[in-house]
């Protein structure tokens, strides 16, 4: 058994599972049209099924490139930031959530404040300009 792709095929298990379930729980269209929740309910279902495939290849031994974790605080950071950012989704302040999520994020991979607090404002604010009144649907 490959453990590392057990490992990885696991949290991305967890996460399709996450996508789909919240996907669900959103409207999901009218008509021909599709809802908020069409999207995550289409990238959890392809998550699950790619992470299905690396747990059979992980279980059947099969052969993988190596793989060297040279940056495990960073990528333990950016999990733990991440998940953090998912527990308060529903928590409103979708447009200071994500800034400081971003923020953070892009602080966590060696840029400079500045750059980061930029970065995470225009990004946010395009975002949200482009849902709430492009697709007319709210953040909150």
């Amino acid at each position: 058994m490959n453990r590392t792709n057990a490992i990885l095929g696991t949290g991305f298990l967890a996460f399709g599972l996450y996508l789909v379930a919240s996907g669900a729980q959103l409207p999901a269209g009218i008509g021909r049209l599709p809802g908020a929740g069409f999207f995550p309910l289409v990238i959890g279902i392809v998550t699950v099924v790619l992470a299905l495939l690396l747990l059979a290849a992980a279980f059947r031994g099969a052969a993988s490139p190596s793989f060297e974790m040279i940056n495990g605080k960073i990528i333990a950071g950016v999990i733990g930031l991440t998940f953090a950012y998912l527990l308060l989704w529903g928590s409103g302040l979708f447009a200071l959530r994500t800034a400081v999520f971003l923020a953070l994020f892009l602080r966590l991979l060696g840029e400079r404040w500045k750059t980061s607090v930029s970065v995470s404002a225009v990004l946010t604010a395009t975002v949200t300009l482009a849902f709430q009144f492009g697709l007319r649907v709210s953040l909150e």
